[in-house]
């Protein structure tokens, strides 16, 4: 049984029921980082027409931890959480480019436990974690950054290692 298909049965002993608009916003966001626009748009490539439909669902999805919310380059996204053993709801780095949007997260438990550890946060017992990064490659010459291949983020792991 899939990661979906676990998730699924646990809401559905809890008396929640999956419907076929909250399979299809799961599915819409499998691997992606979308805002509401985007997530409607696709909603209606598969016959889910309502806009309101989409927020309800979406806060279902964020009040299950199934989804969760990022804000990058000032807009805010959604992320599906179930599908990565990367991270959850509660634990994320994003790192993304200002010049094409390019989003990666990075799974780095040396990062949280840094920040968790840190003597500031001692008498503070830290539920979530989330941390966006944006800025621009070392390189940047906007001709040069516009092209996919190009951008440094592509290049990174999920450990934040360069592979390129």
């Amino acid at each position: 049984m899939d990661v979906k298909e676990r998730v699924f049965n646990e809401l559905r002993k809890q008396n929640v029921r999956i419907t076929k608009q909250r399979r299809a916003i799961i599915d819409v966001l499998e691997g992606r980082h979308l805002t509401i626009q985007e997530i409607h748009a696709e909603m209606k490539k598969r016959g889910f027409h309502n806009l309101g439909t989409v927020y309800n669902n979406i806060d279902f999805l964020l009040e299950h931890k199934i989804v969760t919310e990022v804000f990058i380059n000032g807009k805010k996204h959604y992320d599906l959480t179930i599908d990565e053993k990367s991270h959850s709801a509660d634990s994320h780095i994003h790192v993304t480019c200002r010049v094409n949007n390019n989003i990666i997260e990075i799974n780095d438990s040396d990062i949280y436990d840094c920040i968790k550890d840190h003597e500031i946060f001692q008498n503070f017992n830290i539920s979530k974690l989330q941390i966006v990064v944006e800025g621009t490659c070392k390189h940047y010459d906007t001709d040069h950054c516009h092209t996919e291949d190009a951008c440094f983020l592509k290049h990174l792991d999920r450990n934040g290692t360069n592979n390129g």
